[in-house]
């Protein structure tokens, strides 16, 4: 099997921990990494801003994939090498289908979150027993004088996503049969009770391909992990698909290998097992 020459790591629930830190053990085997010149790239579902200094901070970090995979950056030339974004006309017929339901509604644009205030209290209010994803939010929205639409309505610019939190499983299923049939979009599902909705044809699986066809690699160099059902297009695409053991059950199922949690070293344990091991 080829050498291992980049590996692709989500965030939340995978290289950080409950507390959204790197373990120590965990930075080590990054840095062993950069020290043997095998690339790192977070490949997340957060924007850009919503990188944590901790994985900004990380020796040798060049590239990285945001919003599900619309957005790649390359931070040494600091120029963009992929959008894939959906037109302002896109996520303003998206708004309009969903115009009813009650939920948080947020967008995605040039690597920052935008909301209205009384969204970004209810989303305050959601993780308030969860001071570490409430600093998140915090740290990576900005609040817009008005709506979502009217911010898209102003200049008709394209953006990242949408990002919808609803109150249950049920009304996001409901959400997603609404928006299903609109020409033009995809769905990233991160967590249970929440939708994201992205440009048709991108994914974080297909910007890994296309940030590995222009680092002249292939697939089977690349270790990827993840938890969420976002991330099980880059655990297939890779040579190496490794899930947490807090990974949801179909990110499992599609993994060829399942490691420890993201609260028990589970990037150190991969890296140490299929990449730190060669000699």
């Amino acid at each position: 099997m080829p050498r291992i020459r980049l590996v692709a790591l989500d965030l939340d629930g995978t290289l950080l921990n409950s507390e959204k830190l790197i373990s120590p053990r965990n930075l080590a085997a990054l840095a062993a990494l950069e020290e043997r010149g095998i690339l790192m790239v977070p490949i997340t579902g957060r924007p850009f801003q919503g990188l944590p200094p901790c994985v900004l901070d990380l020796p040798g970090l060049r590239y990285t994939v945001t919003s599900n995979g619309a957005t790649i950056r390359d931070l040494a030339r600091n120029t963009i090498l992929l959008e894939r974004h959906l037109s302002a006309q896109a996520a303003l017929a998206v708004l309009d289908a969903c115009r009813d339901f009650p939920m948080i509604r947020e967008v995605f644009r040039a690597g920052v979150g935008y909301l209205s205030q009384g969204d970004l209290d209810a989303l305050c209010q959601r993780y308030q027993a969860d001071p570490a994803m409430r600093r998140y939010v915090l740290d990576s929205r900005k609040v817009l004088p008005g709506t979502v639409e009217d911010f898209l309505l102003a200049d008709g610019e394209a953006v990242e996503e949408l990002f919808f939190l609803t109150d249950s499983v049920a009304e996001k299923q409901r959400l997603y049969q609404r928006l299903a049939p609109l020409p033009g979009i995809a769905f990233a599902d991160p967590f249970p009770r929440d939708l994201e909705v992205i440009a048709q044809g991108i994914d974080k699986g297909e910007s890994l391909r296309y940030l590995l066809e222009l680092l002249g690699l292939s697939p089977q160099e690349v270790l990827a992990m993840g938890d969420r059902a976002s991330d099980i297009s880059m655990l297939q695409l890779a040579g190496i698909g490794v899930a947490p053991a807090n990974a949801d059950p179909e990110v499992k199922d599609a993994a060829n290998h399942i490691t420890a949690s993201c609260d028990q070293d589970a990037v150190a344990l991969a890296l140490e097992r299929f990449v730190l091991n060669d000699p």
